[in-house]
């Protein structure tokens, strides 16, 4: 009786050590074994600590982290989000359809200001039938304790602070303003420059213009000059009968003009006849000097046939004219 009794509790003590081990490898059951914690687990105050928390949903499943709720006291920042397979201990990662459990895992910086023991609400996980639904509830991670102390512990108690002081004024080299004061200084040089040159300058007094003499003209050698320059050139001997009746009727015409006084620059031939004709001329004089600018007319323009001759006897009676006392003479500033 008493080896039966021992050999029945034997039985059972190697069944209570076999089903320990085949309970442990069980998987958790879907969206379960939600964790959260901080690091560092006490911060100072305004000190950044992060926060970790983490859940198991099927593998496929749509399921997603909510922010998390906000709060005066906590300033969250930008969260970190995962999903990686689920893999018991002892055991190797599964592949394709084997796999059956996925751990999504968040990651959010958090900084609170204020001193004491404060109480962090965990973030909620939601799930979706599909892409229009609404989300659920899934589960929420737990709330987690995170205790917050000042920067300066009791032990920096006997410190000695600087006193408070405002803010300091700026050198004086800033507060100059150094624009203005080279503008003036350039305006200042550019007075002292234009004084002295002002100073500098004399006065120069106007030159007294000067009164030149009138030079009186003598017609007669004016013309006997110009005839005697018309001769050195020669130019019956050229041929240029044209030139040579164009350069001596100008020679007539200027001592003619200076000379008789109702004659005008510019007169056509019988113009100028007609005005010889009621000057104090002598008619023969007159009926000499009108056939003798007909004539250079013919030769000029109708170019009539004229001999080296006939062109010094022509040059011969206009000198004979000028040099002649019966012709009226006019002097003339």
């Amino acid at each position: 009786m008493r080896a039966s009794a021992r050999s029945r509790a034997a039985f059972a003590l190697v069944l209570a050590l076999l089903a320990g081990p085949l309970h442990a490898q069980t998987p958790p059951e879907p969206a379960r074994n939600p964790r959260a914690t901080l690091e560092p687990g006490v911060a100072k105050l305004g000190e950044q600590v992060l926060y970790r928390g983490e859940v198991l949903a099927r593998s496929g499943e749509s399921v997603q982290f909510m922010p998390p709720e906000p709060d005066s006291l906590f300033t969250w920042g930008t969260p970190r989000v995962g999903r990686r397979a689920f893999v018991m201990p002892g055991q190797k990662l599964p592949s394709g359809p084997a796999r059956g459990l996925d751990t999504l895992w968040i990651e959010i910086p958090l900084q609170v200001f204020e001193i004491g023991v404060h109480t962090i609400p965990g973030v909620r996980v939601v799930t979706r039938a599909s892409a229009s639904d609404p989300p659920r509830l899934l589960v929420r991670l737990p709330d987690v304790r995170l205790p917050v102390i000042p920067v300066m512990t009791a032990a920096d108690s006997n410190s000695k602070l600087r006193e408070v002081h405002g803010p300091l004024a700026a050198p004086w080299w800033e507060r100059v303003p150094w624009l203005w004061v080279i503008l003036g200084l350039l305006i200042a040089a550019a007075i002292v420059w234009l004084v002295r040159k002002l100073r500098k300058r004399k006065p120069v007094a106007a030159p007294a213009p000067v009164v030149r003499p009138a030079v009186r003209r003598d017609p007669v050698a004016e013309a006997l000059a110009d005839l005697r320059a018309l001769k050195a050139r020669r130019l019956p001997e050229a041929g240029e009968f044209s030139e040579h009746a164009f350069v001596l009727g100008r020679i007539l015409r200027r001592y003619l003009e200076a000379t008789v006084a109702i004659t005008r620059p510019g007169d056509t031939t019988p113009e100028l006849i007609d005005h010889l004709k009621l000057s104090s001329l002598a008619d023969g004089e007159v009926q000499r000097l009108s056939g003798l600018l007909r004539v250079w007319d013919r030769i000029k323009f109708a170019r009539d046939p004229f001999t080296a001759d006939e062109a010094h006897r022509a040059e011969d009676a206009v000198e004979s004219f000028i040099q002649s006392s019966s012709a009226p003479k006019k002097e003339v500033a």
